[in-house]
């Protein structure tokens, strides 16, 4: 018995399609701001009800029904007795959604030790919004590459291999791009099975199999800097290469071609006879009898280099300012001395409860700067060192 289902995951968000302000002081918020800027928030309110109308009234319990009819589920006008049941009754719902959740994370746990460390490795993170980038199938073996960017894991690419498939049902043909939404693990007496709901397009997918393993890569740490930097474009691969370290081990694997690579000089040069052909305009890797082209437009060959070393590309933030330090650090222009002066704050808030309230009242909110102030702000007020001074500067912020 499965926990996470397509249809779980679909009434979780058919219970959460008409979110309403939470009390009274929400609301005022609210009016007051469409009152600012000129919005008509009944209609627009009415506008939002009547498109989903259909599908709330599917899992509505029939005593909030009279309300969707006359159109008052989502309007100040709502009774508060019923705001809050209705809140209630989403709040009930989505915890049983969250429990199926933990249920699941449970079966996963259960099953790890029976799997190598690799495997347990990969499914110590998340695999939420990672994609498909590659399927390969060989006998009763499929390999499914994971490509982890925009996601939750430090692994940059994972190589799932399905090991005596017993059998595997799908809504959809599993294809490219295909996210990862939700996925659950389970040991069976055969095996394990694994399930994952996927989305673009919406899909379930479950198969069962004898054995499951796994390796998986990294980008090497240089690639992550010139990528937040926006130099990616703008660094050739010969620039790139003599930035990596020459010790550790690469590989290059594209959407047709996993590769170790035999030495990396001016040129790349792949094991097993394969090879690299950059021209103006696009890149030519050739694997035995077969040949793949890709547009340099829409491919950066620097994107296919892996390795299987992970380091922090910001380890230097996590170095400590000096104590004596911290309020020019915090206050400077400098934006990586700034960010470890506030690392440094965040990880000792009672040692530094004077610095940090001198800071605070110091920096100016602005637009630029306000969710960062208020990630902090809100973390030294669960640490209970605010005074009263900065706490009524941050109060709106932190509200």
């Amino acid at each position: 018995m499965w926990n996470i289902s397509k249809e779980a995951k679909e009434k979780f968000l058919t219970y959460n399609l008409l979110p309403i302000p939470e009390s009274d002081d929400e609301w005022e918020s609210v009016l007051r701001e469409a009152n600012e800027e000129g919005e008509d928030l009944v209609s627009h309110l009415k506008e939002e009800l009547e498109e989903v109308k259909e599908e709330l009234i599917q899992v509505l319990p029939s005593r909030f029904i009279p309300y969707v009819e006359n159109g008052t589920l989502n309007q100040p006008s709502l009774p508060k007795t019923v705001r809050e049941d209705y809140l209630q009754w989403v709040q009930e719902a989505n915890k049983k959604f969250e429990d199926l959740l933990d249920a699941a994370f449970e079966r996963k746990k259960q099953a790890l030790p029976f799997l190598s460390t690799t495997i347990q490795d990969v499914f110590e993170e998340s695999l939420h919004d990672s994609r498909i980038e590659r399927m390969v199938r060989d006998g009763d073996t499929l390999h499914l590459y994971v490509n982890t960017d925009g996601g939750f894991s430090s692994k940059s690419l994972i190589h799932l291999i399905f090991e005596g498939i017993i059998f595997e049902e799908s809504d959809l043909p599993l294809h490219v791009g295909q996210w990862f939404i939700y996925d659950e693990l389970q040991k069976t007496d055969d095996g394990f099975a694994f399930r994952v709901l996927f989305e673009c397009p919406e899909n379930q997918w479950t198969i069962a199999m004898k054995d499951l393993d796994a390796q998986y890569f990294f980008r090497p740490k240089e690639y992550t800097r010139l990528r937040d930097e926006d130099k990616l474009e703008h660094t050739s691969i010969s620039e790139y290469i003599g930035m990596l370290n020459p010790e550790y081990r690469y590989w290059f694997i594209t959407p047709h071609v996993e590769c170790a690579i035999e030495s990396l000089s001016e040129n790349i040069v792949l094991e097993n006879h394969r090879s690299i052909e950059i021209r103006s305009n696009e890149l030519v890797v050739t694997s035995g009898s077969e040949r793949f082209v890709y547009d340099l437009n829409e491919y950066n060959p620097i994107q296919f280099i892996y390795t299987d070393i992970y380091e922090d590309p910001y380890a230097q933030l996590n170095e400590p300012v000096p104590y004596e330090e911290l309020e020019a650090a915090a206050l400077s222009d400098d934006l990586e001395f700034q960010v470890r002066a506030w690392n440094t704050m965040y990880a000792n808030p009672k040692e530094l409860a004077d610095t940090i309230n001198l800071v605070l009242l110091k920096m100016e909110i602005t637009e630029e700067n306000e969710m960062m102030l208020y990630v902090y702000a809100k973390h030294f007020y669960t640490q209970e060192i605010l005074t009263e001074v900065v706490l009524e500067k941050y109060r709106t912020l932190m509200d």
